[in-house]
C-alpha cells in the first residue's frame, strides 16, 4: 500500500509541475496528450506496484512480430 501512495505521489507532482505551464500557455493539444499517456501510465502503474501481474504490450507485439522478422531476416546469430 505504501508503494501505491508513493506512485500516486510522484504522478501528482510531475502532474502539478507540467498543467499549469501548459495551461498557461494554452497549449490544449500538447496538455490532452499528456493527460492521456499520464492517465495509460498509471492505469498500468497501480496494478503493478500491487503487486498484480499485468500485461504489457510489448509481449504482445514481440509475440506478433518475432515469427516475420525470422521469416524476414533468418533465424538470429
Amino acid at each position: 500500500m505504501g508503494r501505491l501512495l508513493i506512485l500516486v505521489a510522484l504522478y501528482l507532482i510531475i502532474f502539478f509541475l507540467e498543467v499549469p505551464s501548459l495551461v498557461r500557455r494554452q497549449s490544449w493539444r500538447e496538455l490532452l496528450a499528456f493527460v492521456i499517456m499520464s492517465l495509460a501510465a498509471l492505469g498500468l502503474s497501480v496494478p503493478w506496484s500491487l503487486g498484480h501481474k499485468i500485461f504489457f504490450p510489448s509481449e504482445a507485439l514481440i509475440k506478433f512480430f518475432e515469427p516475420w522478422a525470422r521469416l524476414l531476416l533468418g533465424p538470429p546469430e
